[in-house]
């Protein structure tokens, strides 16, 4: 009961040097991790190259191994976006997350820690540091065993819908088509109209040739052949 109390304290300490910005003077007074003691390491499932979206929920998946002879209890998990020029100075404080996991020795553990990445965060590249807190079960000691500390790129979130893209493409498709109306409209002006005028007259003109030659030999022709020979004799007299 009493190790647990201390270690409840420990992460209310953390919590609060984490709102105060500072979190590494805490972690500094914590115990170093002893080689041999616990082995780390940690993987990034959704962002393996390390890109993370600015204003996504980035999951880490930390392997612990306790390489000792006595049990661990892993307490917290906490980390920070620092800058990679100075890694004093914190860009952002992630939430702590508890665990409270006993580790057997000669046994591993995964466990899961999810931070996320501010929206206001500028697309670049940054440190992020992950820390793992533990004690000694059988002695009321933490230490602390940094998990991650490297360089990480912050990128743009991906947008689900392109409005930029779409609106580019319905402008693109929407110059293609008057493009295409004004051409099409020219070559009709060019070449449709004048063919049809020039069919046009033909067909007429053969209209009034093939007029003459249809009614030769028929009655009417007989008649309006008789009526014009009476009309050229009466203007003779």
């Amino acid at each position: 009961m009493a190790c647990r109390s201390l270690a409840l304290l420990l992460v209310a300490g953390l919590a609060l040097a984490g709102v105060m910005g500072q979190p590494s003077e805490l972690l500094n007074q914590l115990g170093a991790a002893t080689p041999g003691s616990l082995t780390t390491a940690i993987y990034f499932p959704e962002h393996p190259t390390k890109q993370f979206p600015a204003g996504d929920v980035i999951t880490a998946v930390i392997s612990a191994h306790n390489d000792a002879s006595k049990a661990y209890n892993l307490t917290a998990v906490v980390a920070s976006l620092n800058s990679p020029m100075d890694f004093n100075m914190y860009i952002q404080n992630f939430t702590h997350q508890v665990f409270f996991k006993e580790l057997p020795a000669g046994q591993e553990v995964s466990l899961e820690y999810k931070f996320r990445i501010a929206p206001q965060v500028p697309t670049r590249d940054f440190s992020v540091a992950v820390h793992l807190v533990y004690e000694d079960v059988g002695n009321p000691s933490f230490f602390s065993s940094t998990v991650f500390n490297g360089t990480v790129e912050i990128v743009e979130k991906p947008r689900l819908v392109d409005t930029e893209g779409i609106f580019m493409g319905i402008m693109i498709a929407g110059t293609v088509g008057l493009i295409s109306y004004w051409a099409f409209s020219n070559a009709g002006d060019k070449f449709g109209m004048k063919k049809a005028a020039s069919k046009k007259k033909v067909r007429s003109e053969a209209v009034a040739f093939d007029e003459d030659e249809w009614v030769k030999g028929t009655p009417y022709d007989v008649d309006r052949r008789r009526r014009a020979a009476a009309a050229t004799k009466s203007t003779k007299q």
